[in-house]
């Protein structure tokens, strides 16, 4: 059908380019309530979505409108052809700056490397279950539910430029909740995503769930309001962390969201702490975000952004890198931070508060504000450690960044590789 789509397009004189995207989207989903079954099904769909571009000028000024629909499998000819007519219409409306489209390159490509590609996804979904409840033993606590998700999808991009490329890959999914009960149950919820199959990975991950579970359960308490010595662990630093990702990002250079220049300095000219080295990496073994290609068709390659602290270059799609005449690098969502010089016991040598959990973490990659309500924690007052919960974090992380200390520890997870742990100095807490 993507070629019916593609020879209705070319019979539009009024149109200046186009794109379509074609998914196939084959998948298997397992829902648990504890240990038993719930629901089993399969479901194998197929999505057209289609850009049509329109230029012209207003004023002196050129622009480049578009808009973007879907086309079912289901469409006639004539309703394709209506949908087409109703968004050329709707694209004169749209002002944005004109740029040119992306054209073809003459590179090879290869599909996501991935386990799942030798046997059919229903025969991975035993084994995922068994890495999913091995580590599940505790009498008190353990998954209280769990879905359990395997799609393979097929992409395939052609615009009128002249790409036409293709490529497979593999994305998993697991949501759980483990709940652990002493005077009252309390649970704690985790989304695990992978695109090879890594067993260990995912009975790890469970372990440490019901472990955090367990310990908050213990928690009664929070600290009193005041600031502190800070130790972020595990998915709170990846949020962190972005914050550089979202900074050197073309599109935001472009609207002004972020003012930071090639050469600078993205901690400021006085770093005390750890510098950071960011770099951006479409191959990233496990990760869902891996991909040849992005949405233009732009080919994808491992990139350094910052190195030492310094910004090297700008990341981006291909239109906001044009406005900026810089290399477009593509859109990459995997991304990787050079490890620090502290290990986490070393962090942990004098009073601190450690923060693992929220019930809603988030860093505003413009105000450079973050914070969260804590859901545990512990404090180590120079003698005792205690479990926390309660309260809430807040910050701003221009005023932190230039002394902040990156662990040794890596973790790998949802595309993300760099320091397990995160110390920061003199960041609030609203407690007791």
């Amino acid at each position: 059908m993507i070629e019916n789509i593609k020879n209705i397009l070319d019979d539009f004189e009024e149109i200046d380019g186009y794109k379509i995207i074609e998914t196939k989207n084959s998948s298997e989903e397992l829902f648990f309530v504890k240990k038993e079954l719930d629901i089993a099904r399969s479901k194998d769909v197929q999505h057209f979505k289609v850009t049509v571009y329109k230029n012209f000028q207003e004023d002196g000024k050129k622009y480049k409108g578009s808009s973007t629909f879907d086309i079912h499998p289901s469409m006639n000819e004539n309703e394709i052809k209506e949908a087409i007519k109703d968004n050329i219409f709707a694209s004169g409306f749209v002002k944005n700056q004109y740029y040119d489209l992306p054209i073809n390159e003459n590179k090879s490509i290869d599909n996501v490397k991935s386990k799942f590609a030798t046997m059919q996804l229903s025969d991975w979904m035993p084994k995922l279950t068994e890495a999913l409840y091995i580590n599940d033993k505790e009498e008190m606590g353990g998954i209280n539910s769990a879905e359990l998700f395997l799609d393979r999808v097929y992409t395939r991009i052609i615009n009128s430029e002249g790409i036409d490329r293709n490529f497979e890959s593999y994305k998993g999914m697991i949501e759980f909740i483990t709940a652990w009960k002493y005077d009252e149950e309390i649970e704690l919820y985790k989304r695990l995503t992978f695109s090879d199959y890594e067993p260990n990975v995912i009975s790890d991950t469970v372990k440490e769930m019901i472990f955090l579970a367990k310990e908050r359960a213990k928690a009664k308490k929070t600290v009193a309001s005041g600031k502190y010595k800070v130790i972020l662990r595990d998915e709170p630093v990846k949020e962190i962390l972005k914050y550089y990702v979202d900074k050197t990002n073309t599109e935001n250079i472009y609207n002004e969201m972020s003012n930071i220049k090639i050469g600078e300095c993205i901690q400021g000219d006085n770093i005390k702490g750890d510098s950071i080295s960011l770099e951006i990496d479409p191959h990233m073994k496990n990760s869902i975000y891996s991909k040849p290609f992005d949405d233009n068709g732009t080919i994808l390659s491992k990139v350094n952004i910052i190195k030492d602290g310094k910004l090297k270059m700008y990341h981006g799609d291909f239109r906001h890198s044009y406005y900026l005449n810089t290399k477009a690098t593509g859109n990459i969502h995997n991304f990787k931070i050079k490890s620090g010089t502290k290990s986490i016991e070393d962090m942990k040598r004098e009073e601190y508060v450690e923060l693992v959990t929220f019930s809603d973490f988030q860093l505003d990659s413009v105000t450079g504000n973050f914070g969260g309500e804590i859901r545990l924690g512990w404090y180590f007052d120079g003698e005792n450690t205690i479990p926390i919960t309660g309260g809430s974090l807040s910050g701003n992380i221009n005023d932190i960044h230039s002394n902040i200390f990156l662990s040794k520890e890596l973790q790998i997870a949802d595309g993300f590789i760099g320091p397990k742990a995160i110390e920061m100095f003199n960041v609030s807490i609203a407690g007791e």
